[in-house]
């Protein structure tokens, strides 16, 4: 079932971020469409940015996007810091998911062993992260402004206009970083604890897919993260 979940919620993920970036694209023709001719629709859109991104020129466009992340001009401890966050993740990602999804023994041996040891860099890394950018991610909230003598009335429509503001994508982007490093550190809690003389055969099952759902979650919010955060879209003109 994890792997049916996992393949499905990344094709689902994929596909809102697409269609978010097809709803917020620069207005205007697309290329090679003809005046007075029906909207672009999102699947036509969608086959044609894939195709162009296999092609050359849109493969240097993501190279030079690459290039100009702000992680590589960062100073030097933190830009390390950063690389070898991202770096073992990646590694963690790719190796844990294709022996759970494709692999029905799990991971075992030599890449169980990289694995952990990965892991181990990856929790130093977030845990140094998190101290490092968490005031940047932090909620910015007004200063509460009820009425001294409110009644419930009054203060259920208060609380109704902030619920119904739109969020700003800014904290959409914080909450994300937010999931991220608690998945991140649920993550790390659960490989650790098996190894306690505290577990017998039933607690290990529970502590193993507690880690497996947490990888999911850290998973899903990255990729949510990278697109909003490393790769941001231009509204809709």
């Amino acid at each position: 079932m994890f792997a049916v979940v996992s393949v499905l919620a990344l094709l689902g993920l994929w596909a809102g971020l697409a269609f978010r970036r097809f709803k917020t694209r620069p207005a205007g023709m697309a290329p090679g469409e003809a005046v007075g001719a029906a909207p672009e629709t999102f699947p036509g859109w969608f086959f044609r940015r894939v195709a162009e991104s296999v092609r050359k020129p849109g493969r240097d466009a993501f190279v030079d996007r690459i290039r100009s992340l702000a992680v590589l001009r960062s100073p030097l401890p933190e830009k390390w810091l950063l690389l070898g966050l991202y770096a073992t993740f990646l590694f963690l990602a790719a190796s844990g998911f294709f022996f759970a999804i494709f692999i029905a023994r799990g991971l075992f041996g030599v890449m169980l062993l990289l694995h952990f040891t990965a892991g181990v860099v990856f929790a130093v890394c977030l845990a140094l992260t998190a101290l490092l950018k968490a005031r940047g991610y932090l909620p910015n909230p007004g200063p509460l402004s009820l009425p001294g003598l409110a009644d419930g009335r009054v203060v259920g429509r208060h609380i109704g206009r902030v619920l119904k503001a739109p969020v700003p994508a800014r904290a959409f982007v914080g909450g994300l970083f937010w999931v991220f490093t608690l998945a991140g550190f649920s993550l790390t809690v659960s490989a650790l604890l098996p190894m306690l003389p505290w577990f017998h055969y039933q607690g290990q099952v529970v502590l193993f897919a507690w880690h497996r759902w947490s990888a999911l979650v850290a998973l899903l919010a990255a990729v949510a993260f990278a697109d909003l955060e490393f790769f941001p879209r231009r509204p809709a003109a």
